[in-house]
């Protein structure tokens, strides 16, 4: 009997060819949604309404832009019709019925904290329904939050390929994996060790860092960090100086040091969040690298079906104290761009030797002396919300050589974006959201190409929280937008612009 892997090959080996089809805007296609979060959850701090998370993929509307397209979006929840429709009223040069009529919302109404995926593969009447259908569109695919091998199971069951990365690849944005990638092409990465799978192992390797230089009273600080992470998630800072005594005493064998350090490690992070912590390292593997200041940079790439590298963007991203992402401005400044964007065309260039296709982020930290890169990404993260959602909006694309968004008609673009922005009592709902937007003049304007547009309305009254992507003619009226959302909406966000 096949495994799954060699049933999904020759499903997958037909994307290109269907690349090749769909470049015509006028051959029909059916694009069948799922932005399933197919991640590794457990032991991970999750934020309250995750769910609505799935709703950022609503940016996938541009595609009814096309009048020979078809969308079918999958979610777990209901979306309100009337979130619809404000996403709806963004297409250009297509009539909002024209647009519904060819957009299909599959809800499945099971708001159970498991992957999307998994939820369909569990219908097979579902499965079945959906089979009837592609058998009559034959220019169909998925397109998905991340490949993993639940997507590649649903294809598998549909006969229909993914756009977008293949799961068999996925093992390269592993954090351990990525880091072997960087240093193979040259590129810089934090000092640091990498194949650590517990404690014992932890607690060796900061010893070796602090008797190599790397760690010292002046810089004591070390990021832990788990193989599978999501926005800084699996990502914990760890000060060593209540250790210090432990850590250079030479009254010690090794192991017994090595024992003791881990132990007073387990009892330091005696928190909720860090008793989940170490289950998940051990599961999963993990690394530790020093703690370096710099500004976090994010180079979207596109790898064609036809293994074409291109530039989609380059954001600069705001993170908490905690390293965790809260936003992003895109353009980044043009000397992050400069500085990143090559190292990560070249990291590009060896993925698609290897294959690899989709949607690819690699990310960056730049300090005032080094460029270091960080992490490959597969999934269609955070920044790809707000990047496509400008292009649903205003058309165009970004101008890699001018390191610009330039719109549908040559002007340049600029947003500010966050999902993480607190609404007040007075914006507890969807209705109050576009009410109070509305009147304050915040929303969008498809004539002027600038304003507020908003994301996960479906979730604001049960979560309280917002996303946000503020587009202005410059960085500084994007910024201001973003401000007077905040003194709009609420409470303020958990981003300082």
């Amino acid at each position: 009997m096949q495994t799954i892997e060699e049933r999904f090959a020759p499903i997958q080996a037909g994307l290109p060819d269907l690349w090749r089809r769909i470049q015509n805007p006028r051959v029909p296609r059916l694009v069948i949604a799922v932005p399933s979060l197919s991640l590794d959850l457990e032991g991970l701090p999750l934020p309250g309404g995750l769910l609505h998370f799935e709703e950022r993929m609503l940016y996938l509307f541009h595609l009814l832009g096309q009048p020979s397209c078809r969308l079918w979006f999958y979610s777990s929840h209901l979306i309100p019709e009337e979130e619809i429709a404000y996403y709806l009223h963004f297409l250009r040069h297509v009539p909002f019925s024209h647009g519904r009529n060819r957009l299909r919302l599959q809800p499945l109404l099971d708001r159970e904290i498991r992957p999307l995926t998994e939820k369909m593969l569990r219908r097979p009447a579902l499965l079945e329904r959906l089979r009837r259908q592609i058998a009559k569109s034959p220019n169909a695919y998925l397109t998905v939050y991340r490949s993993t091998d639940l997507e590649m199971q649903l294809a598998v069951e549909l006969g229909i390929p993914i756009m977008g990365t293949d799961p068999r690849h996925q093992h390269y944005s592993a954090k351990g994996k990525a880091r072997a990638l960087f240093q193979s092409l040259g590129l810089a990465v934090p000092p640091g060790e990498v194949n650590l799978h517990n404690l014992d192992d932890l607690a060796a390797a900061l010893v070796k860092l602090q008797a190599e230089g790397v760690i010292t009273v002046e810089a004591p600080r070390v990021v832990v960090k788990q193989n599978d992470g999501v926005s800084g998630l699996g990502n914990r800072d760890l000060g060593l100086m209540p250790f210090w005594n432990l850590l250079v005493s030479d009254h010690m064998l090794p192991e017994e040091k090595h024992a003791r350090l881990g132990q007073a490690l387990r009892r330091h992070w005696g928190d909720a969040e860090g008793r989940a912590f170490w289950p998940r390292f051990e599961r999963l593997g993990g690394l530790v690298e020093k703690q370096l200041v710099g500004e976090s940079v994010s180079v979207q790439i596109q790898i064609s079906p036809l293994s074409e590298v291109s530039v989609r963007g380059v954001h600069h991203e705001l993170l908490d104290k905690h390293g965790r992402y809260r936003g992003a401005v895109f353009p980044a400044p043009d000397d992050l761009a400069q500085a990143t964007v090559g190292r990560a065309r070249k990291v590009c260039e060896e993925l698609a030797s290897q294959g690899v296709q989709g949607r690819v982020e690699v990310d960056f930290l730049v300090t005032a002396d080094e460029v270091y890169a960080l992490d490959v990404n597969f999934r269609k993260s955070n920044s790809t919300t707000s990047l496509r959602t400008l292009n649903l909006l205003a058309g165009g694309g970004y101008n890699e050589s001018e390191n610009r968004y330039l719109d549908g008609s040559g002007k340049p673009k600029f947003f500010f974006a966050s999902d993480w922005l607190e609404a007040g009592p007075q914006a507890s709902s969807l209705h109050d959201v576009i009410d109070l937007a509305t009147e304050e003049g915040l929303n969008y304007s498809t004539a002027s190409h600038t304003g507020v547009v908003f994301h996960m309305l479906g979730g604001v009254s049960s979560t309280g929280r917002l996303g946000v992507t503020c587009v202005g003619d410059d960085m500084q009226k994007a910024r201001l937008l973003f401000e007077e959302s905040e003194r709009t909406l609420g409470r303020g966000s958990l981003v300082s612009a």
